[in-house]
């Protein structure tokens, strides 16, 4: 639907911890302690050794992931670049959520820093 906010405007994201990932049949939920982001297109999960997972939000087509190695950790970092949105974590692992130009969200941030649709 939209490009990511710049990524001072996210940076209230910075600190909290992720504490629950929910898989839905449409999209992917990350819980944090005192925010919610929510994907419906498609998350990156890069390990630390360069190892790249690939989450599409389709529960019938989706492949095996390891999105529970980010659970517990805290985000140390954030960065946006058009359609993609990079959480760092505090293990080294990135999380890219993918957004696209289209007339429906791809997802949506809510928590401490108000609402922002992707």
């Amino acid at each position: 639907m939209y490009n990511f906010p710049d990524a001072i405007e996210l940076q209230h994201l910075v600190g909290d911890t992720l504490m629950q990932v929910c898989l839905d049949p449409n999209s992917i939920q990350f819980r944090f302690e005192r925010n919610r982001l929510m994907s419906e297109l498609s998350v990156e999960q890069i390990e630390p050794d360069g190892t790249v997972w690939v989450n599409e939000c389709f529960a019938a087509e989706a492949s095996a992931n390891m999105l529970h190695r980010l659970v517990g950790k805290a985000v140390t970092a954030i960065d946006t670049s058009g359609l993609a949105l990079s959480i760092t974590f505090e293990n080294g692992a990135v999380l890219r959520v993918l957004s696209e130009i289209g007339p429906y969200e791809a997802g949506h941030i809510d928590g401490e820093g108000g609402l922002f649709v992707f």
